[in-house]
């Protein structure tokens, strides 16, 4: 009864994307490349690289710390196509191949499966979010659409970030960084085992100046915690819960229209999922999430009192069944609903409170034929408050033409529903002696369309230490934003208004390639570059320049002997300009160092000492003109007990 408790206990685990199976290949390190690394979010259902119908980047523990990264979106500048930019120091924004402004509304971003976008803008205040990178057992990006699974916002792809079990490095943490820009960083965290229930609590308190030539200081403090409890041998419950409180320099200085303030942030996200393990291939799940973001933001402005304060809320619920039709034939679906909630008067001119109402229903179906062919085939069902019935759908065949060679084909359609302050804007009514031009949608949006082909392959070589990934894609976009008419309204007031809608068109092609290797357990070598070239005729907005043409990123990380340890990490991405900017961005350049030395304390104490410089080799700029990263050394010091 013991083991047969176990074996069910590591198979959920699995499933859940949580936990390894004790098995001679453990999946909690990717870069252990005996066998391709096992993924869960391109279908939901868990797949080898080789085998997943998509493209897709694992960030693991080991890269994490190579990086020497402590903000989670840093991380990204990792994934071939990826760009990471800083309208402010505590507004950074992760997009993929552009098509983007400072909200990367086309991402569609989880943790532990559960999705945590701003039900408001679309894209997601990264610097609020209530989860520590300490708290990060890995990040599957896939790269590119991915709406059959994960609904209209997986537009251009999708983010996943699995966090650890409470199973895993149990023991107390402590860190603390400091370094360029009056940084400082504290850190705390203990992982621990009470009977059949796990649990981790993590806190930390962050504070740095942000950019250069930008008023953007900030304060934050964050709690996370997770628990898993076994219920029995076939049944698990996890609970996640954060909060974050801080905040944020805004506005300009020496400005009577926007002057110089600071906003107050507080952020609660919280997870319930239920899991039943019924056999290897049978499972079924149910879960819960809520989350809610409030800033409060008010100022006086030439006299007059205003207010850039605004909340959003989401409350979802979603379950799904994993299950085998037959010896080779695997099925996942599922449905749910959520309930969005925002208040944004500053945006769309009113104080009441907004909402929408989404259903949605999926499937996924992994058919294998022939030994050496695989179909995958998916669909995502949504209807919500403002549009129709959409439908996502895609069709994928893999071919294992070796056991270390695969080639993919793909065809996807994918939406991306607009954000609920697009629906309603109407920006110049609160503040109309800020604003000289009133913009508001005089009709319901439509869903922005991608029509995806994809070709790819994934190769091992060198006794399978090494894994490459290449990808070559055709996109259509439809139904853009659209300038629709400029008018004079006589009420409230005569003045110019803009009206947008959608309408306009786009196409990319793009090429990919990523590769991973590590020769033996202390070296590993990453390595991603993307070429991407976005046409338009005409149009509202400047979608051509919105991704650079091309973007590189290599890591490379050694363990010497004496327990040294030492990564240097260089980043590029050529020209580009974010959507509605007024200045685009010169080509960028980032070349990181990190040098660790680890000393034994005693038997279960270990402490590390860490040297990171960040270095923009010149670049100038992010987002916009003058917001610049500037050139940083940090000091860290971390003490574990295990």
């Amino acid at each position: 009864m013991i083991n047969k408790r176990i074996n069910y206990l590591a198979i959920v685990l699995l499933i859940n994307g949580n936990h390894a199976l004790a098995t001679e290949h453990n999946i909690d390190d990717p870069f252990l490349l005996t066998e391709a690394p096992v993924v869960l979010s391109a279908t939901r259902l868990k797949q080898s690289l080789s085998e997943a119908p998509a493209a897709m980047t694992v960030i693991d523990k080991k890269m994490i710390k190579a990086s020497g990264a402590k903000e989670i979106v840093e991380l990204f500048r990792l994934v071939p196509g990826m760009q990471i930019g800083y309208k402010r120091g505590h507004l950074p924004s992760a997009s993929y191949h552009g098509m983007s402004d400072d909200f990367a509304k086309g991402m569609q971003v989880l943790v532990d499966g559960h999705s945590i976008y701003s039900p408001s803008f679309g894209g997601l205040f990264w610097v609020d979010y209530p989860l520590l990178i300490e708290d990060i057992e890995r990040i599957e990006v896939i790269r590119g659409p991915s709406a059959s699974s994960y609904g209209p916002n997986s537009f251009l792809g999708v983010i996943n970030i699995v966090t650890s079990h409470t199973s895993q490095d149990q023991g107390s943490k402590a860190n603390f960084r400091l370094g360029g820009g009056d940084y400082y960083r504290g850190s705390v965290q203990h992982t621990g085992q009470w009977k059949d229930l796990g649990y981790r609590f993590s806190y930390a308190h962050n504070e740095n100046e942000g950019l250069e030539s930008v008023l953007d200081d900030q304060e934050i403090d964050m709690l996370s915690s997770r628990f898993d409890y076994q219920l029995s041998s076939k049944d698990t419950l996890q609970y996640n819960f954060g909060y974050s409180e801080g905040k944020h320099q805004v506005g300009a200085e020496n400005s009577i229209i926007e002057p110089d303030r600071f906003e107050r942030s507080t952020q609660m996200s919280q997870t319930m999922k239920w899991m039943h393990q019924l056999d290897l291939e049978d499972q079924f799940s149910l879960q819960l999430t809520h989350n809610r973001h409030e800033m409060k933001d008010k100022f006086t402005s030439e006299g007059q009192a205003a207010s850039n304060s605004q909340l959003a809320e989401r409350l979802d619920f979603e379950f799904q069944h994993n299950f085998s039709l037959l010896d080779n034939t695997r099925m996942v679906w599922g449905g749910g609903s959520r309930l969005d909630r925002m208040r944004l008067p500053a945006w769309i001119g009113t104080d009441d409170d907004k909402t929408n109402v989404l259903y949605r229903v999926f499937a996924n179906i992994e058919q294998r034929f022939l030994e050496d062919f695989s179909l995958n085939l998916g669909a995502l069902l949504e209807k919500n408050s403002y549009t129709s019935v959409d439908i996502s759908p895609k069709i994928a065949l893999n071919y294992s033409w070796s056991d270390q060679q695969s080639f993919r084909i793909m065809a996807s359609k994918a939406s991306r529903m607009p954000a609920m302050v697009e629906q309603h804007l109407d920006i110049q009514k609160a503040f109309p002696t800020l604003i000289a031009v009133r913009g508001k949608a005089n009709q319901t949006l439509k869903p922005v369309e991608v029509i995806t082909f994809e070709v790819g392959h994934h190769g091992q070589f060198f006794n399978k230490t090494l894994l490459t990934d290449i990808k070559i894609a055709h996109q259509r976009f439809n139904r853009l934003p659209k300038l629709l008419s400029v008018y004079i309204d006589p009420n409230p007031t005569p003045g110019p208004v803009v009206d947008y809608g959608t309408g306009d068109v786009a196409s990319s092609v793009n090429y990919e390639m990523q590769l991973d290797y590590k020769p033996n357990e202390k070296a590993l070598v990453h390595f991603g570059y993307s070429w991407m070239n976005i046409q338009q005729k005409g149009g509202f907005l400047n979608y051509r320049e919105s991704a650079p043409h091309n973007t590189l990123n290599v890591l490379t990380a050694y363990e010497f002997p004496q327990q040294w340890q030492a990564s240097l990490a260089y980043y590029y991405h050529s020209e580009m300009q974010y959507l509605r900017t007024f200045n685009g961005m010169e080509q960028s350049q980032r070349l990181d160092f990190v040098l660790r030395k680890q000393i034994k304390l005693a038997e279960r104490q270990t402490l590390e000492l860490s040297f990171i410089h960040q270095n923009t080799l010149g670049s100038k700029d992010e987002v916009e003109g003058n917001n610049r990263l500037a050139d940083r050394s940090f000091f860290e010091i971390s003490y574990q007990y295990d």
